[in-house]
């Protein structure tokens, strides 16, 4: 069954919405994550505090976005909230007839798109070092050639992480966001999907 690629502006606009939910289950994660610091920030020196609140935010993004990005593609029928609102899904690429992206390409998808965030950040921990750039540039490169690949309509809208992957973004009927039934598929573990719409 042929499928339509995905308009890369409401492309965009889901991962945005995407973003926006990662922020809010980030703050949600921080509140047990900050509790186990406690001791660890008693015992850590004033000089570390800062690498070590700073790797506990990048943890607790983390854990947010393989929450959003990874499990609710597996367990929503290939719609993370901000797709579901705006009436997309990732498929695997091919003409499988009931297509459904399993756990292995939805984490490397996931880790695709996710990497380039992290190596722009590490020019920011320090500044002066040419290593620490070299990587903030080719995140930023990665992003940009992603970027372009995914609005050109020649090349059937494939950003990186869907080449790499053998995914793709097509339409889909919009999805309402259940929380009830949504939330529990953003956590790690066994969740009854008998109990999906």
């Amino acid at each position: 069954m042929p499928y339509e690629s995905a308009p890369f502006f409401r492309r965009l606009a889901a991962r945005l919405l995407d973003l926006a939910f990662c922020l809010l289950l980030t703050f949600v994660v921080a509140v047990p994550v900050g509790i186990l610091l406690v001791p660890v920030a008693l015992l850590t020196t004033e000089a570390h505090e800062a690498v070590v609140y700073g790797s506990a935010a990048w943890l607790c993004y983390f854990i947010a976005y393989v929450g959003l990005e990874v499990f609710l593609l597996i367990r929503r029928d290939g719609q993370t909230l901000g797709k579901g609102l705006l009436g997309l899904r990732v498929v695997p690429s091919g003409e499988w007839a009931r297509p459904r992206l399993e756990l292995l390409p939805a984490a490397s998808r996931m880790l695709i798109i996710f990497l380039p965030f992290v190596f722009m950040s590490l020019s920011g921990s320090n500044p002066e070092s040419a290593i620490l750039n070299g990587f903030a540039v080719v995140g930023f490169l990665a992003l940009i050639v992603s970027f372009f690949l995914a609005a050109n309509p020649a090349g059937k809208r494939l950003a990186l992480h869907d080449l790499a992957t053998g995914s793709r973004v097509v339409r889909a009927a919009k999805r309402k966001i259940d929380w009830k039934n949504d939330i529990p598929m953003v956590l790690p573990g066994r969740v009854d999907m008998r109990k999906r719409p």
